[in-house]
């Protein structure tokens, strides 16, 4: 027999020692299966010295206890963690959204795999599918968020190593373009305005609390810093409304109550960026006016600027149906959300020549940098507006 059969041949070792052989195509193998173990591990290399490295490494895990984990079902150990380390240790809205990340995303694809069985390429085919239905920043979060949970494994010896070190994330090329900014018209501002001072035959408001909107498009607020707003953050000597706080919905986890039902939940801003002063225009300040006279009319005492007749905050679903219902009196047919007012807002005063730096603080943005990504269109065709009259000269 010549020395390449040879290295073919599978060398006889005892039950747990492993076997090592060389492939027709000139690959080493090493195979490995001890008594913890429902099926064999291949081990793979081009030299036989680098699976020997391999298989060393495979028996030294296996001692320790790691080849375990290949009967703990990967939701079952993602969950425990999520619920014992991840739940305590942020905001209970940020935890929510985690909560999503894992159900929607993760739990769906591994959560029938061994947790010691899954290799860095079963998470990088889970990443490279969801960049072509969803968003770069999605995708990041949900690598994040697997990258923890696998290090926890790994610091706590229940694994070899993190699979998720391995895992890139495509070029933002490649992911699920955004979607376009669509932002109000001038024309369309001003119907919208027209809308918030709308009136029944009795002389009452058509829509209670359209203001708020017409409020947004001045300011550039989002949605749950309106919800939160007291109208002590107010300031209409010197025409400004401060910016602190954020109200959103939570799910309820307190023991006894179900966590189907949500609450609505105050909290500082994401950021320090996001605390600031915003100044009010006229309309801005035209509308909180007309708010009050409303609320005055219909016997409303809440501090919130938000607020129902029965004195409680508004929620951001019934926002959201307030916007439907302006915009189809005002005859916008446009999908648009709250968040694309504040776009709007935005994308007017920077037409208007207001600085990027300056409307960056308004906006509440970490960093210019956001400012100039989101809004690099605006700025775009105002350069080649320039570009023009700059040719008529």
């Amino acid at each position: 027999m010549d020395t390449a059969k040879s290295n073919q041949k599978i060398k006889s070792r005892s039950y747990g020692e492993g076997s090592i052989y060389q492939r027709k195509d000139g690959r080493w193998v090493a195979k490995y299966k001890d008594d913890t173990m429902s099926k064999p591990r291949y081990l793979y290399g081009k030299t036989e010295s680098e699976v020997k490295r391999k298989l060393r490494e495979l028996k030294r895990d296996a001692a320790r206890g790691i080849a375990e984990c290949k009967k703990i079902f990967f939701s079952e150990y993602a969950e425990k963690w999520l619920y014992m380390f991840k739940l305590t240790s942020v905001e209970l809205s940020s935890f929510d959204h985690y909560e999503m990340i894992y159900k929607n995303h993760i739990k769906p694809v591994l959560e029938d795999y061994q947790l010691g069985s899954i290799r860095a390429s079963d998470i990088q085919n889970l990443i490279n599918k969801k960049s072509r239905d969803y968003s770069y920043p999605i995708v990041k979060k949900i690598r994040s968020l697997l990258a923890e949970i696998f290090q926890y494994a790994y610091t706590e010896g229940d694994i070899a190593k993190n699979p998720v070190d391995n895992v890139v994330l495509p070029k933002k090329g490649l992911f699920k373009p955004s979607k376009d900014i669509l932002v109000l018209e001038d024309e369309e501002v001003r119907r919208l305005e027209e809308v918030a001072k709308m009136q029944t035959k009795a002389g009452h408001p058509v829509l209670t609390h359209a203001d708020l909107m017409v409020f947004i498009v001045h300011t550039g607020l989002r949605c749950g810093e309106v919800l939160a707003l007291k109208w002590s953050d107010i300031d209409f000597s010197k025409r400004t409304v401060t910016v602190s706080k954020n109200l959103t919905r939570i799910k309820e986890r307190e023991q006894g109550k179900s966590i189907h039902k949500r609450m609505n939940y105050v909290k500082g801003t994401k950021t320090e960026s996001g605390k600031r002063v915003v100044p009010l225009n006229s309309k801005a300040v035209e509308a909180l006016k007309h708010l009050q006279a409303i609320y005055k009319e219909y016997g409303i005492t809440s501090s919130n600027v938000a607020s129902s007749k029965n004195n409680t905050p508004l929620n951001n679903a019934r926002m959201h149906r307030l916007l439907e219902r302006m915009l189809k009196h005002a005859h916008i047919d446009k999908p648009l959300t709250i968040h694309q007012l504040r776009h709007t807002f935005a994308t007017r005063a920077l037409k208007a020549g207001v600085a990027i730096s300056v409307v960056s603080k308004w906006m509440g943005h970490a960093n210019i940098s956001t400012t100039y990504n989101t809004y690099i269109h605006v700025l775009e065709s105002e350069r080649a507006e320039a570009e023009t009259l700059l040719e008529a000269m």
